[in-house]
Formats: structure tokens, sequence, C-alpha cells
């Protein structure tokens, strides 16, 4: 799959959230050659205080390609990436630590994406 800035995405999405859509922001290249994917979600689920779904616009994901690749479904379009997405492009280009990544899918819910990818990190399944 060839990816590139401003195609719109599905992925799999929680069940109720199917309008939940991906947006390529950027596509940053690394010095070895590998593609990082900077993207939005838009409604994508959060759990609010009382346990009910809220849909929220995640304006910056910056993910390896392959776990890209493994996160979206079918290409839906063409959009443009939330206002937000540009602060979060420079905040994270910007980032002293170094460019941190994502390397595992994203299916709808950050904080179990964040999750995976802590559990990925130490070596042990996610709870």
């Amino acid at each position: 799959m060839t990816f590139t800035a401003g195609q719109l995405w599905t992925y799999k999405t929680p069940v109720n959230c199917e309008d939940s859509r991906i947006v390529i922001g950027a596509i940053a290249t690394c010095g070895d050659g590998r593609h990082i994917i900077c993207f939005s979600v838009t409604n994508a689920p959060r759990i609010g205080p009382q346990g009910e779904i809220e849909k929220i616009t995640i304006p910056f994901i910056p993910m390896s390609e392959s776990a890209f690749q493994a996160t979206v479904r079918e290409l839906a379009g063409e959009a443009d990436p939330p206002e937000s997405f540009s602060d979060g492009l420079q905040a994270w280009s910007e980032d002293a630590r170094g460019l941190s990544i994502f390397t595992v899918p994203f299916e709808g819910f950050l904080d179990r994406m964040i999750a995976l990818q802590m559990a990925a990190i130490v070596g042990k399944p996610a709870a």
C-alpha cells in the first residue's frame, strides 16, 4: 500500500463507532528510510466519566508504517486533518527525547493503544 498525506481511511472500530476515520496529515522518513505515518482520528470513542461512550478527535498520532498498515482497512477518500494536527506535529518534531512512535495498531481507544504499546515495550501481553 502507498500512503500519502490527505488520505482518509476506515479502521477496525469498536461497535457503534463505524463513523470514525483516520486522516493522514504527514509522513516522515527516518534516516534509515523507514516511514512514520502521522495522523488524526475523527469521531474516536472515549469512555466518559459515567461509562458512556463520547466521540472525540485525536489530533496527532505518530505510528510505524507496519503498525499503520495493520490498523487501516479501506481507503475512504481524501480529507484535511483537523487544525490541531499541525500543533501536534510540531511538538513531536521538536521533542528533545526523540521522535517517539507507536508500533502497535490502533483499534479505536487511545488508552488501549497506549497499554498495548507499554506491554510491547516490556514484552508482556496487555491486560
